[in-house]
């Protein structure tokens, strides 16, 4: 009997490489998901930090473009933020004590290579609580807060916030890799099915 050969086209040539591509891309993607996190709430805070001083050595060029593209995340408000040399950090005392921290507490679970346990959800509201408290009865003029309030209530919910959703993206993302293929019956065939690759129409 004639073994029929499949012959090779350009077309199956390009389709392989690119499924190469998108498992060398997720690869990627599961295994420094956390890193990239933690790089880029690191870097929202090394800019919040530097503007001031770039300000100050005259770098207006940098800072005033730097500072503009932060009033996306923050409101900037003059009386609600910290100073030196003069200059306004990036960031109000809040949002600079919430992302100063998400930073703090992404790098610590980077550094227990993602082995980090979450907290369970009601702790997460407790630790958002304050911080909601604060806000809002400044926002219906109950009261004002200060500084340290801003601080440590963003520096809570910050915290809190990281050490709950980065411990379940983990959580979550090893459950969809683990979980084993489904065998499903096609057209008098068996064929492996797996969960996260299912078509969902």
């Amino acid at each position: 009997m004639a073994m029929q050969q499949i012959p090779y086209t350009a077309d199956s040539s390009q389709t392989a490489h690119r499924s190469n591509v998108a498992r060398a891309i997720e690869s990627f993607l599961i295994d420094q998901w956390a890193n990239i996190i933690t790089i880029a709430l690191g870097s929202l805070v090394t800019i919040a930090l530097s503007i001031p001083f770039l300000s100050y050595f005259g770098l207006d060029s940098i800072s005033k473009p730097l500072f503009y593209a932060l009033h996306y995340v923050c409101a900037q408000i003059p009386a609600h933020s910290f100073y030196v040399l003069g200059h306004q950090f990036g960031l109000c005392a809040r949002n600079l004590s919430i992302y100063s921290s998400m930073f703090l507490g992404s790098l610590i679970f980077v550094l227990s290579k993602k082995r980090l346990p979450g907290v369970p959800w009601w702790l997460w509201v407790l630790l958002c609580l304050p911080m909601a408290w604060d806000g809002f009865t400044q926002m219906f003029g109950l009261r004002e807060s200060t500084w340290e309030l801003r601080v440590l209530t963003g520096t809570l919910f910050g915290l809190g916030s990281i050490w709950f959703i980065l411990p379940l993206m983990q959580k979550t993302l090893l459950e969809t890799i683990n979980t084993p293929p489904i065998p499903v019956r096609i057209d008098n065939k068996f064929a492996l099915q797996f969960p996260w690759k299912r078509e969902h129409k």
